[in-house]
C-alpha cells in the first residue's frame, strides 16, 4: 500500500520545499474560496449566468498575456523576488475584493477589474513558483514533488469550493474573502524564507523575443504541444463553473452550499490521482528527459 501512496520524500528532505508546499496548499484553498465566492456574488448581483461567464473573459485576457511573459520574467530575474512581488499583488487584490464587499459597493465592474488584476499576477507568479521547485530538491525527486503539488491542488479544488459555499451561506461574502486574505500570509512567509535565486548562466532579457523563442521550441516538440492543446480543450469545453450558481439557485436548490458541493465533487478525482501517485512518480523519475529543466 505504501508504494501506491504519494512519495513524501521531497517534504522530508527539503525544509524550503516543505514550507512552500504547505504555504501554497493553504493559500490555494483560500484562492478557491474567493474564486467561487466572486462567481456567487456576481450571480447574486445580476441573477444572470452571462455575467458570471464574463468573469472568465476578464480573467483570461491578462492570464494569456501575463502567461506569455511570465516564463521569460522568471528566467531573467531573481525567481524569489518575482514570486514574492507577484504573491504580494495577489494578496493586495484579495484584500481589495474583501474591502469592496465590506463597503457593499455591489458593482460587478469593480469585481471584473480586480479579478483581471489577480489573474495577471497569477500568470506571472505560477511560472516563477514552478521554476523554484527544481532548485529546492534533487532532480530525481521532481516527479514526486509534482505529484504532491497536484495532490494539494486537487485538495484545494475540493475543500475550497465546499467551504466557500458554506461560508457564503453562513457568514457572508466579506468574511469569506477575508479568510482568503489571511491565508495568503502562509505562502508569503514561505516565499520570503526562500534563498535568493538569481537567473542561471547567460539568461536572456524578458520580452517578446524570448516568448517567440519559446514558441519555436514548442514547435519542435509535438508531444509537449499536444499537452497544451488537450489542456485548452478541457478548460474551454469541460468547465461549466459559470452555470453552477444558476444550477444551485434554480434547478437543484440549496443556494450557495449546493454550488460549493457541486464544484468540490468535480475535483475529487484530481486529489485521488495525486494521493495514489506512488507508482507513477517512481516510474516517471527513471530517466525522464525533462527533470533537469
Amino acid at each position: 500500500m505504501g508504494k501506491l501512496l504519494a512519495d513524501i520524500t521531497p517534504l522530508r528532505e527539503s525544509p524550503a520545499f516543505r514550507r512552500l508546499w504547505l504555504g501554497s496548499a493553504v493559500s490555494a484553498v483560500g484562492s478557491q474560496l474567493t474564486l467561487v465566492a466572486v462567481s456567487l456574488e456576481v450571480y447574486r448581483l445580476t441573477q444572470d449566468s452571462f455575467y458570471v461567464g464574463l468573469l472568465g473573459v476578464f480573467a483570461l485576457v491578462p492570464l494569456v498575456f501575463g502567461g506569455l511573459l511570465g516564463g521569460s520574467i522568471a528566467d531573467s530575474h531573481n525567481r524569489r523576488t518575482v514570486a514574492l512581488l507577484a504573491t504580494s499583488v495577489l494578496w493586495l487584490t484579495t484584500g481589495l475584493i474583501a474591502l469592496q464587499s465590506w463597503l457593499q459597493l455591489g458593482n460587478v465592474w469593480v469585481l471584473y477589474l480586480l479579478v483581471a488584476l489577480q489573474s495577471g499576477a497569477q500568470a506571472i507568479n505560477q511560472p516563477a513558483r514552478s521554476a523554484i521547485i527544481p532548485t529546492l530538491i534533487r532532480k530525481e525527486l521532481l516527479p514526486a514533488a509534482n505529484a504532491l503539488s497536484m495532490m494539494s491542488f486537487g485538495l484545494a479544488l475540493t475543500v475550497g469550493p465546499l467551504l466557500a459555499g458554506v461560508l457564503v451561506a453562513w457568514v457572508g461574502f466579506g468574511w469569506t474573502y477575508t479568510i482568503d486574505f489571511i491565508s495568503f500570509a502562509f505562502v508569503l512567509w514561505a516565499v520570503f524564507r526562500l534563498p535568493s535565486m538569481p537567473p542561471a548562466g547567460s539568461a536572456g532579457r524578458a520580452g517578446i523575443r524570448s516568448v517567440i523563442e519559446g514558441f519555436r521550441f514548442l514547435g519542435t516538440r509535438p508531444n509537449l504541444r499536444m499537452t497544451f492543446i488537450i489542456d485548452l480543450v478541457a478548460m474551454i469545453l469541460a468547465q461549466p463553473r459559470a452555470l453552477m450558481p444558476a444550477i444551485g439557485a434554480l434547478m437543484i436548490g440549496g443556494g450557495e452550499t449546493t454550488v460549493g458541493i457541486l464544484l468540490a465533487s468535480s475535483a475529487v478525482g484530481a486529489f485521488l490521482a495525486g494521493l495514489f501517485s506512488g507508482r507513477s512518480a517512481v516510474s516517471g523519475g527513471r530517466g525522464a528527459p525533462w527533470c533537469g529543466r
